[in-house]
């Protein structure tokens, strides 16, 4: 440990204590939105970043390309020279007081936007590491939003207001709130209390699905959740629904909302969709790899453990979609043979392990590598461990405990876990050392071994489908009914 003299500990305080300010403002006619942010103390050299990546998709996205009409100006209102590097702006400012920057960003994402901006004569659309700059070595220092609207423009986003001010406790919490503006249908609901909207945004304001009857299918695969946890990280939660498909169909998980951009159909099929990237509030929002927030925006950040982040997430969301009541017992048997069936299909299954998949996350875009994806692969790991935590521990404990342990020893702001945190809370819930399993189911290449599913009355057939075991003991029978109970 290193002593920090007083003074120099004194300054730092002050200036950890301030508020960065963020103004945002749609510029329909130009397709444009402009931002404008205002740094005190700002120093000589203050260095404006914006993000080469976007949480939640490993992938490097040119968000600079976007940017345009960059402006600096002093507390006095003189304008500052400054010097553009790659995804960066140094601002040379010999007074060191305040200043703000002005520019803007293109806002042509495709569709309706998902990981940019789109703006639309009537609507737009800001997901934050797209539109907003931080200052470097002071992302942890509170912001504060204000947006500008259009006359008649509605807002809509996950982050917390107070006198139309939003508030955040540093920049990863404010990137992590996308906003959706303009025109869109709302509806409201609650879960255990906790106020939760639908937001629902089509192209030409024309929605061919049953918004109440979806809004309905969404209240109720939000409740498993929570119950499992016994809390939310959340105070109110937002569901983004973009219904029209750019680049990207899909769900983007975000700190207490969620994009998802669907086909505008008559029936849109998103019970386990929407339950995937919601379960993310807890699965990766907070329990997380501790080099996954707070994060480094500027460079390529690797782990292991995405299979954890994303696969078991996923048997979550199959699992909470099944407990809801949404689905039914032979849904769930279905959705667990394809994927049994996809990873005992995949060319490369014996060839990468699980944590290097994880690994190269970045090189396929989140897309697995030789068919074999840590989603898919991820998941039945995960069913694996909550079977053998069920078997070794009589029912008393599932992957269910897991879930909390992880959730109270890791969540925001504690830091996130290390590489071998998964491994250590899986053997203490079981209350026997699992690490012999986990290094062949992770850190292998060998088969997956289905026949510890056994453990839990079910059976993984030659070809991959899931069915229940014939002539269980009664101790299968028991465990059976435990993981199928709602």
């Amino acid at each position: 440990m290193k002593l920090i003299a007083p003074f120099l500990f004194a300054a730092l305080s002050t200036v950890a204590s301030s508020t960065i300010k963020y103004k945002l403002t749609p510029e329909p006619d130009r397709k444009t939105v402009l931002v404008e942010i205002t740094v005190e103390k700002a120093g000589e050299k203050p260095v404006f970043q914006l993000p080469t990546w976007c949480p939640g998709f490993y992938f490097l996205i040119k968000y600079e390309d976007k940017v345009s009409d960059f402006a600096a100006t002093a507390a006095d209102g003189s304008k500052l020279s400054f010097e553009k590097g790659k995804s960066e702006w140094t601002v040379k400012n010999p007074g060191k007081g305040a200043v703000t920057v002005k520019y803007r960003v293109k806002g042509d994402d495709a569709g309706l936007g998902f990981f940019g901006t789109n703006v639309r004569d009537d609507k737009a659309f800001v997901n934050g590491p797209s539109a907003f700059m931080y200052v470097a070595g002071r992302k942890e220092e509170k912001t504060e939003l204000q947006v500008s609207l259009p006359k008649g423009w509605d807002i809509a986003t996950g982050s917390e207001s107070k006198d139309g001010v939003y508030t955040a406790s540093g920049y990863d919490e404010l990137a992590d709130h996308p906003i959706q503006m303009g025109a869109f249908e709302r509806r409201q609901f609650k879960v255990e209390g906790i106020p939760f909207e639908a937001i629902w945004v089509a192209t030409n304001n024309t929605f061919n699905p049953d918004l109440d009857a979806e809004t309905e299918i969404l209240r109720k695969v939000s409740i498993p959740a929570i119950k499992l946890f016994g809390s939310a990280p959340f105070k109110h939660y937002t569901y983004i629904f973009h219904l029209a498909i750019g680049n990207f169909g899909g769900g983007l998980e975000h700190r207490a909302s969620t994009v998802i951009a669907i086909p505008n159909s008559r029936q849109l099929g998103l019970d386990d969709l929407a339950a995937h990237e919601y379960f993310h509030a807890w699965n990766v929002k907070q329990i997380r790899p501790a080099n996954l927030g707070p994060f480094d925006y500027m460079n390529i950040t690797r782990t292991a453990n995405l299979w954890f982040s994303e696969g078991v997430t996923d048997y979550y969301a199959k699992m909470t979609t099944y407990r809801s009541g949404c689905q039914e017992k032979a849904w769930l048997f279905r959705e667990l043979s394809g994927q049994v069936q996809e990873i005992q299909g995949a060319r490369g299954r014996l060839g990468i392990t699980l944590a290097d998949v994880s690994r190269r996350a970045w090189e396929n875009g989140g897309f697995g590598v030789n068919g074999v994806s840590y989603y898919t692969k991820g998941l039945l790991v995960g069913w694996i461990f909550d079977a053998v935590i069920r078997s070794e521990t009589k029912g008393k404990k599932s992957l269910d405990d897991v879930m909390r342990l992880l959730y109270k020893k890791y969540a925001l702001p504690k830091p996130g876990f290390a590489e071998d945190g998964l491994m250590l809370a899986i053997s203490e819930v079981a209350g026997k050392d699992l690490s012999a399993l986990y290094q062949r189911m992770v850190n292998s290449t060998q088969e997956l071994p289905y026949d510890l599913l056994n453990w839990i009355g079910l059976n993984v057939d030659a070809n991959g489908n899931v069915g229940e075991l014939g002539r269980p003991t009664d101790e299968q029978r028991a465990r059976l009914a435990e993981w199928l109970s709602r």
